[in-house]
């Protein structure tokens, strides 16, 4: 009972996961225990000595025992102070060791973690679980090695204790249940608390990243001083919780002192009582026990703070050891995956129905639609009428629940999602570059990709001009998402970073919508190479640009409403004409 009792308040995620990962460092964890050990083991030591040095030094008056102890006392300090020394260096690199293996693995898993988590969960909250909360686990392993050592000295002391007197021994240990209780009472109380402080301390993280993300709509709606409202509640909030772990774990030491005191009080009052009375007990032997248990005080006291401390950051740690729960992306359906080529001859949407997770809304329904091979099929219709759905789930970002979208009449979701995402091709509206030089995003789509491929990408994308017009050329940094560059300029390194990839299929939403006349031309001249001899998937926002394609789909609350060539559509004069004619204020005719 009372090991299970133990097992309930210690069971954590966080410490699971940092004894596992403990154990692939065998030769490391074995090591730091033993120097452990040692420490503890050298420190007790003058617990012993001290009997020697009252009965035989003081009272006897022996010269020679005198040097024995002192030399003792001196040798063991040294082996202490080298043994404490190699512990907590060798602790402190297995914890940072771990910390550093479980921080990539975090970042693996998340990498591979389908589209829905990232939708579902604040950007903020999850760089504070990989950046803030995962550095709790190294602390976790140094807090853990710590107290092993404090349990280790205590129980040195203890059987010093008991080897000089089992009734003192007992009368010192009354105070043992309500110290244990308290640890017991306060443990469940700091790891209560600090869960709720470390959700707290993600959600303002969460909050101060998109502010700053969005820092231009800030400025724009001018609601500077709304926002840095809202951010004073919520680190409002992030200091009450702060300060309520630490009302809860500051009890803690007066407590223990007391009980401490306690202790002292009830040991000298039996052992005076031995020595005058029962005569069955020496001074030394009082002062030998006052030693052992004035020096367990220390690591008594020292294991209680870092149960405290450990507590405090459990929750940190179990919130990073969480997303390992979650499951990430199926690479494929079937036990062996089939080879996809790269050579699309024909790509087919089968009856698909598709709903987001946590939604009840059912995004698509029973859409059907072919395309062959070479094919440029573009996508209409009004906001939420299903264009974008379409086009994540061809890449797999999302699996359908309904039907089947089949690549020469196989389903993808029979294709090995890494080999199979090799052959797909994207260029959004809203062009993402990374930090680093125009030559690092434009090679970014290929592996060993050479300069020269670099430099061809670029003509064919319009944007070789402007690159060497550049003071630093190839070389120039874009900036923290591509800041440094205009509009124009970041989608023709988009459609540059695209072609050296060489895709089969191509996925376009709309890449000219958000610039002007001249960076229009620029771009869509790209992507009209771009598409040539690839199956390409339009997303239109501007019906004039895709007045060429060779199939229109028009969409309506997640249903297929027409397909056809542009003047097909139009002589129908149904949905797709509506659009057309209201988008160019033309009459119904």
């Amino acid at each position: 009972m009372f090991k299970d009792k133990i097992a309930k308040i210690y069971s954590s995620d966080a410490l699971g996961g940092f004894v596992k990962y403990s154990f692939k460092y065998k030769k490391w964890l074995f090591g730091t225990l033993l120097l452990s050990v040692i420490s503890s083991a050298m420190g007790a030591v003058p617990a012993w000595l001290s009997k020697y040095l009252v009965d035989d030094v003081l009272i006897s008056k022996n010269g020679k025992m005198m040097v024995i102890v002192g030399g003792g006392i001196f040798l063991t300090t040294m082996i202490k102070a080298l043994s404490a020394y190699y512990a907590e260096t060798t602790s402190v690199y297995l914890s940072e060791k771990i910390r550093r293996e479980v921080k990539i693995d975090i970042f693996k898993h998340l990498e591979h973690l389908p589209m829905s988590f990232f939708t579902q969960n604040k950007l903020g909250d999850i760089m504070a679980r990989l950046s803030g909360d995962s550095s709790s686990l190294g602390r976790i392993g140094f807090l853990l090695f710590d107290m092993v050592r404090e349990i280790i000295a205590v129980s040195a002391f203890l059987i010093r204790m008991f080897q000089l007197d089992i009734t003192l021994s007992f009368i010192a240990l009354i105070v043992a249940p309500a110290i244990f209780g308290m640890v017991k009472k306060y443990t469940r109380k700091m790891k209560r608390s600090g869960k709720e402080r470390q959700d707290t301390i993600g959600e303002a993280t969460a909050f101060m990243q998109e502010s700053l993300a969005g820092i231009q709509v800030i400025k724009g709606f001018n609601k500077i001083d709304k926002i840095i409202e809202n951010y004073e509640d919520v680190t409002e909030t992030e200091m009450k919780k702060i300060y309520q772990a630490a009302k809860i774990k500051a009890k803690i030491s007066p407590i223990n002192e007391i009980l401490t005191a306690l202790m002292l009080v009830l040991i000298a009052a039996y052992g005076g009582y031995a020595i005058i009375y029962l005569k069955d007990f020496t001074p030394g032997d009082l002062i030998s026990f006052l030693t052992a248990a004035g020096l367990m005080q220390q690591p008594l006291k020292r294991f209680i703070r870092r149960n405290s401390e450990l507590y405090e950051i459990i929750p940190s740690g179990d919130r990073v050891m969480e997303i390992f729960k979650i499951k990430p992306e199926v690479d494929c359906f079937i036990e062996e995956p089939k080879k996809f080529s790269g050579e699309v001859d024909s790509i087919e949407f089968k009856n698909v129905g598709f709903t987001y997770p946590n939604s009840e809304t059912k995004v698509l329904k029973g859409v059907s639609f072919s395309v062959k091979k070479g094919e440029v099929v573009a996508f209409v219709g009004s906001s939420g009428s299903g264009k974008t759905t379409i086009v994540n789930l061809l890449p797999r970002f999302y699996d359908i629940e309904e039907g089947s979208i089949e690549i020469n009449g196989t389903d993808v979701r029979e294709y090995s999602l890494k080999q199979y995402r090799q052959y797909i091709g994207m260029v959004p509206q809203d062009t993402f570059l990374f930090s680093g030089t125009i030559a690092d995003n434009i090679g970014f789509g290929k592996e060993g990709v050479s300069f020269e491929e670099i430099v061809e990408a670029s003509k064919m994308a319009n944007a070789y001009n402007f690159i060497k017009d550049l003071e630093k050329g190839f070389d120039t940094e874009v900036g923290e998402r591509g800041v440094l560059l205009s509009g124009g300029q970041k989608q023709r390194i988009a459609i540059a970073r695209a072609l050296i990839q060489n895709p089969a299929i191509m996925i376009l939403d709309e890449a000219t919508s958000a610039l002007d006349t001249e960076s229009e031309k620029l771009v869509q001249e790209a992507l009209d190479k771009l598409m040539v001899g690839r199956t390409t998937f339009v997303i239109a926002h501007r019906l004039s640009t895709i007045i060429s394609a060779d199939k229109i789909v028009v969409m309506e609350k997640g249903e297929v409403k027409e397909i056809g060539k542009h003047e097909e559509l139009l002589a129908k004069n149904g949905l797709y004409a509506k659009l057309y004619n209201i988008q160019y204020n033309k009459s119904e005719n």
